[in-house]
């Protein structure tokens, strides 16, 4: 009889238990759901803001360097003002380099204007690449306005 009783309070025992895990088991996904939809929504903001942040990073870039490009075209300007004082053969020399210094202005300006948004690291090595086409052109053009002082 004491094995008897043994073992039907065991197999209640493992019974109770057993229907004691599967009702958790519905109400522990449902909160594995929950957390994971917050999960997803988090991760839909950080993604908003990241956008946000670097559509503004841009933004902040492209008016800076439109300044910049906006001095260089005013001294290539003055330059052509500079260069009507000279010789005709002095004068077509300084024209080639002054239309080459102009075409470069011109295609930094059109591609900062057709840029289009991408990975941060797309982004990055733009800016660097651009930032040296840029500083490239500015020493160019105080090259040129150096040599024209000179003469």
């Amino acid at each position: 009889m004491k094995t008897f009783i043994i073992k039907t309070v065991l197999t209640a025992s493992f019974l109770g238990f057993f229907m004691n895990s599967c009702n958790n088991s519905p109400t522990a996904k449902e909160e594995d759901v929950k957390e994971a939809t917050q999960d997803l929504i988090d991760a839909e903001a950080d993604l908003v803001q990241a956008e946000n942040d670097s559509i503004s990073d841009y933004n902040t870039f492209k008016e800076s360097i439109q300044l910049k490009l906006a001095q260089n075209q005013q001294e290539i300007n003055e330059l052509k003002l500079k260069i009507n004082s000279k010789g005709k053969v002095e004068r077509d020399l300084d024209e080639v380099e002054i239309n080459t210094l102009e075409k470069r202005n011109s295609d930094l300006k059109l591609k900062i204007e057709n840029y289009e948004q991408g990975p941060e690291e797309k982004w990055a090595l733009f800016k660097v690449d651009f930032n040296n086409e840029l500083n490239d052109l500015g020493k160019s053009i105080s090259n040129m306005a150096d040599r024209n002082m000179k003469k």
